[in-house]
């Protein structure tokens, strides 16, 4: 399997087969400015079915939330919630990892793969709880598939 990144305005591929994902800056309290959109794609050597996505670390921002949204096709103006936005048009990123579990095969987010070997489209956003401690450059999270 490799992931592949797409643009969240125009839904045109970024990279073919990425290992990390970057957010940009984003502030306390608030949502990336974009979300990250991502696609699992099947390869001629993979055998399974069904991929789940889980929240395997949250890098210790136990105050931050971790947002998803899925669709079998590329949608338009899918936007990282913010509760000051004019945006009049778009869905917006509401579904969250409630939890931050290990990769067991119990709360993941089920993934859909198509008779061609595409998955879901996965939209990916994080907003920094605003009651979070220190300082740093980077959260280190990180989100694992796993494939039944």
């Amino acid at each position: 399997m490799k992931i592949r990144a797409y643009s969240p305005r125009t839904g045109n591929i970024l990279q073919d087969d990425i290992t990390g994902l970057n957010y940009g800056n984003i502030q306390k309290g608030k949502h990336g400015a974009l979300p990250v959109v991502i696609r699992p794609l099947k390869t001629t050597e993979d055998t399974f079915t069904e991929i789940q996505l889980f929240l395997q670390n949250n890098g210790g921002y136990n105050q931050s939330q971790f947002g998803y949204f899925l669709s079998d096709q590329f949608v338009a103006n899918v936007r990282s919630y913010t509760s000051d936005s004019t945006l009049s048009d778009g869905v917006f990123i509401s579904d969250h990892f409630t939890l931050n579990p290990l990769a067991t095969g119990v709360d993941g987010i089920s993934v859909s793969i198509d008779e061609n070997g595409n998955g879901d489209y996965i939209w990916l956003d994080v907003q920094v709880g605003a009651l979070e401690t220190g300082s740093t450059t980077n959260i280190n999270y990180r989100f694992t598939f796993e494939y039944f």
